[in-house]
Formats: structure tokens, sequence, C-alpha cells
């Protein structure tokens, strides 16, 4: 249920001419759309300073290091998943809008404690113009992929998000991992999100009108081996995130995790531009050619490569194609003038390289 804190966001109008922000769906990202995210660990950051018209001032962050957000269709996911959430999923709500790899579900924790080798995790994405969902998962295990959907599905937006709001939802997902092993995986989440900010959020990337929202993450992981339960501890979890109505994604987010009764800070990233930082593999080569380029651009690449993106020196990604070929040419003819970087996505990473568009 939907509901809304007793500082309603009306009061922040009396001190502002700006206006609040509203996330709709169209706010959020959709299939085939890439965002870069650059990161760090600062235990230092403020996390728990929000309130209305308020201005949070994290220009000061640095980092080494940076990830890419991929929404990939359906149909470049295993068979099965394309069975269970592709166009002819059964019920509809499983149809899903996009999958991405999941990166706030504990496989660090999951490959410790279990006998077999969790070598990617990705999360399949429902859109709707009332709710964002999570809908299901693909487990790829001992180098297998294997789908399942998430029998309570989670909410992780309510549409609209304004100001106050405070949502509360639970997902319950239940794998059953034969024929690659006998064994049995089960997780519980309770989320609880609150709309506890609005104002200005400043970052290395820029300055945006924001809502500041915080999500409360309860999970419970138990794996059964052989007819025995056993429980993965999780500590709870804070996601902090910062959120506008010009990028798609968050533009700002703080993650952190309650040990011993306090949170303690695990990651920290905000949007950027692409600089390759910890994405690159030294051990792939790759030759784009010729640069400068007029009207075609050709490409060598030495590793299994499922697409590539091109990104403009503003980091936007303007052009994105899957490869099936390790060597092959891109139409650039209607490219404007200026430098790119041309970004493959390999089997073993990512390799990039800078050309000139004449």
């Amino acid at each position: 249920m939907k509901n809304k804190f007793l500082l309603i966001a009306a009061f922040g109008f009396c001190f502002s001419g700006f206006a609040q922000p509203v996330l709709n769906q169209e706010h959020f990202a959709d299939v085939d759309e890439s965002y870069v995210f650059s990161t760090l660990v600062d235990l230092t950051v403020d996390y728990s300073s929000t309130g209305a018209n308020y201005t949070w001032d994290f220009s000061n962050l640095s980092t080494t290091d940076q990830r890419w957000l991929i929404t990939r269709p359906v149909s470049e996911a295993g068979q099965l998943s394309n069975f269970m959430f592709g166009n002819f999923a059964s019920p509809a709500i499983y149809k899903a809008t996009y999958f991405n790899e999941a990166t706030d579900l504990p496989l660090d924790e999951w490959t410790a404690s279990f006998p077999v080798t969790f070598d990617g995790i990705s999360q399949f994405t429902k859109n709707l113009p009332a709710d964002i969902n999570s809908i299901g998962f693909e487990f790829v295990i001992n180098g297998q992929a294997l789908p399942v959907r998430s029998d309570t599905i989670e909410q992780r937006y309510q549409l609209p998000v304004e100001y106050g709001d405070e949502v509360e939802s639970r997902g319950y997902t239940d794998l059953n991992m034969n024929p690659i092993y006998d064994a049995q995986w089960r997780q519980h989440r309770h989320r609880v999100t609150s709309v506890d900010g609005w104002g200005t959020v400043i970052t290395p990337y820029g300055t945006f009108s924001a809502l500041r929202i915080h999500h409360r993450i309860e999970e419970i992981d138990s794996f059964n081996v052989s007819g025995t339960w056993v429980g993965i501890p999780i500590p709870n979890s804070h996601i902090y995130e910062w959120r506008t109505t010009s990028e798609k994604e968050s533009v700002m987010t703080i993650t952190t995790s309650e040990i011993a009764g306090d949170e303690v800070v695990t990651n920290v990233e905000y949007r950027d531009n692409y600089n390759g930082l910890g994405l690159e593999n030294s051990e792939v080569t790759l030759s784009v050619y010729p640069n400068p380029a007029v009207n075609e651009l050709k490409y060598d690449i030495s590793a299994n490569t499922s697409y590539v993106s091109i990104i403009d020196m503003k980091g936007r990604v303007i052009y994105q194609t899957s490869l099936t070929t390790n060597s092959g040419s891109i139409d650039i003819t209607n490219f404007a003038p200026g430098s790119y970087h041309a970004v493959f996505r390999t089997e073993n990473g990512m390799k990039s390289q800078e050309f000139i568009k004449k």
C-alpha cells in the first residue's frame, strides 16, 4: 500500500520555486539501453541527510572503477529463459521487458556456502504503467543457464513515484537446480521503499533535480542439499538512490549493510561518462580501422563477442547491435563527425577503442 509521510510534499513548495520531480514509467530504463556507473567504497559518504528542497553535494567523489548496466532483450537469454519470459510467456505478467546482470544478490555468500559454481545471475524486469517489477532470474550454474520465475513478484517501484511515498513489497523465489545439481534455493525478500527527500543532487557527472529514494531490504536465503535446509546469513541492506526525470537510471546510489547494529557503506556509484576504468580486459586484443573513418568502421577482436556499442564523448550510447562474428564492419555513415568509443562485450569482459568519424 502506498502511503504519504506526515510531512507532505506540499510543505516543500512553500520554500522553493522549483517543482518536485514525479517519476513515471518513461523515466525508467527500457530494453536495449546502456548505462555506465563509476563505483567506489567511501565509508565517510553521507547517506543519512535528506529532506524537502535539500541539496546533496557529492561532487568531490573520485573513482578508479566503472561498471556497465545493459538492459538486454529476452531473445538474448537462454532458450529456457525465452520460453519462460519471452513473447509467449503465460501469464502475461512474466513477459519481461528486459533482463540484465544482477548486482544486488549475495553471490559471494552463495559461492562460499554452496558446492556449485554460480557463474552469473541475471534479473528479469517487467515495466508497467503502474509499477516496475522483478519477475525472475536466470542462473548460470556450472556453465548451464537455469531460469526461475518468482512465485511472489517483488515490486521495485510503484508509479508514480513522488516525495512522501512509502511502499511495502515482498518477493518469493524457489529454484530447483535439478538436473544440474540435486539442490534447491529459496529466497524471501521484504522491501520497504520511502521517498524521503527531494531537491538538488550534485555529482561529478552533473547537477540534477532529483528525488531521494530509500529502500530497506530484508532478505532470507536458504539452500536444501540432500534433504537438509541450510540458511545463508545475509545482513539487512539499505539502498539510497537519487533519481531524476532527465536520466532513466539513478544518478547516485549508496548501498549499506547493517553490521552489529550500524550501517556500513558497501558501495557508492554514480552515473558517469565511459572511461574504461575496470571494464577493460587486457588479454583481449582489438583493432578498429580505418581511423579516422568515413562511412565504414571495420573491427577484429580476439574473443567471442555478443554485441558492440558506440558511445559519444558525452557518454551517450548512440548505436548498439548484436554480433555473430569476431570481425566485420559497422556502418557509421549517419554519425556526426567527432570522436567515439567502440565498446565490444566479449565472453572475457569489455574491450574498447576510440576512433574518429570524419
